[in-house]
């Protein structure tokens, strides 16, 4: 798909299952609309350490125990990631189909929960897509607010400098 910026945008997918994060991010590389730059993580730890590198959105899994039994799970470690960088959205993803354990997720800071199937990688995508999106607009915003105000202060110096202009020529407006 075609980029919808030029900028990269930091993506981390965190899940204990190996063969599940490449297809994920297999998936999410080739039918993003955004020009992602994709790291995976086989434990919420790791993820943990890298996080100063400021993601857009973590793709966290909930049960993060196959690997090491001692690992924290994923709810752990969404409340980890929220408290310490609130500004990345967090898609949960779980072979649960809990309602329990989805709004314990969303309750938590979680963006969205995704319940692992034959849909789930496109899910992920569109949410991730979805999210840059918003990200995007957020940013445009922002950048308008600044040319506004940049706008505003021309026109007062402006001003300004016209009526300091007519009363050194004693001249009036």
């Amino acid at each position: 798909m075609e980029d919808q910026d030029n900028k990269k945008h930091k993506v981390f997918l965190v899940d204990d299952d190996t063969k599940h994060l490449v297809m994920l991010k297999n998936h999410m590389e080739k039918k993003s609309s955004y020009n992602l730059e994709i790291s995976i993580f086989s434990n919420g730890e790791s993820c943990l350490e890298r996080m100063h590198e400021r993601p857009s959105v973590v793709v966290l899994d909930y049960y993060l125990d196959g690997i090491r039994a001692d690992a924290a799970n994923g709810l752990e470690i969404l409340k980890k990631i929220k408290k310490d960088y609130p500004d990345s959205a967090v898609i949960m993803m779980s072979g649960q189909d809990n309602i329990k354990v989805a709004v314990d997720t969303i309750d938590n800071g979680a963006y969205d929960y995704i319940i692992k199937g034959e849909s789930a990688y496109i899910r992920a995508q569109m949410i991730t897509d979805h999210i840059l999106k918003n990200q995007n607009m957020e940013q445009f915003m922002v950048d308008q607010k600044k040319k506004e105000n940049i706008l505003i202060g021309m026109v007062i110096f402006l001003f300004v400098m016209l009526i300091t202009f007519a009363v050194l020529n004693r001249g009036f407006i």
